[in-house]
């Protein structure tokens, strides 16, 4: 009977904390573009949790990388542009090509991240990332050589 409740409690837990994990995004926008895009013809949809990722522990990674969508992709970037505090931004020839966002930190210490970049008018990649990594650790992921 204890080895039954130990087993039943173990359960809770582990499905407690993958809900927590999953419920990160909850509350963007961004969470709408891999709920609605993220199985999409002609997408490719990366998901990890409680990974590690060239050294970096991270909570929850995704990312998607689209043809076709971005006008469809834009207004839900935009929206969660007003809430955020901008990290680093590109913009060529007047339009905004590329972003890197700190969105509200969780309870807990994990910080959140939106990313994206646009290749042209009709192809890019959109990356949510959260843990407890500071701004800094977050260009080096992406950017550094490895």
């Amino acid at each position: 009977m204890k080895r039954y409740l130990f087993r039943r409690m173990m359960f809770m837990a582990v499905f407690l904390m993958l809900a927590v994990a999953a419920m990160g995004q909850k509350g963007l926008n961004v969470d709408n573009v891999f709920q609605r895009y993220g199985r999409a013809k002609g997408c490719k949809m990366v998901v990890m949790e409680n990974t590690t990722l060239h050294g970096y522990k991270l909570r929850v990674y995704k990312s998607l990388v689209y043809k076709k969508l971005h006008h469809a992709v834009k207004p839900y970037l935009d929206a969660d542009r007003k809430n955020a505090k901008k990290v680093r931004e590109v913009i060529d020839g007047g339009e905004l090509v590329s972003g890197y966002y700190m969105m509200k930190p969780l309870p807990g210490g994990y910080n959140r991240y939106i990313l994206f970049s646009y290749v042209d008018s009709r192809k890019g990649t959109v990356i949510y990332i959260e843990g407890k990594l500071s701004p800094d650790d977050i260009l080096k992921l992406c950017y550094s050589k490895y």
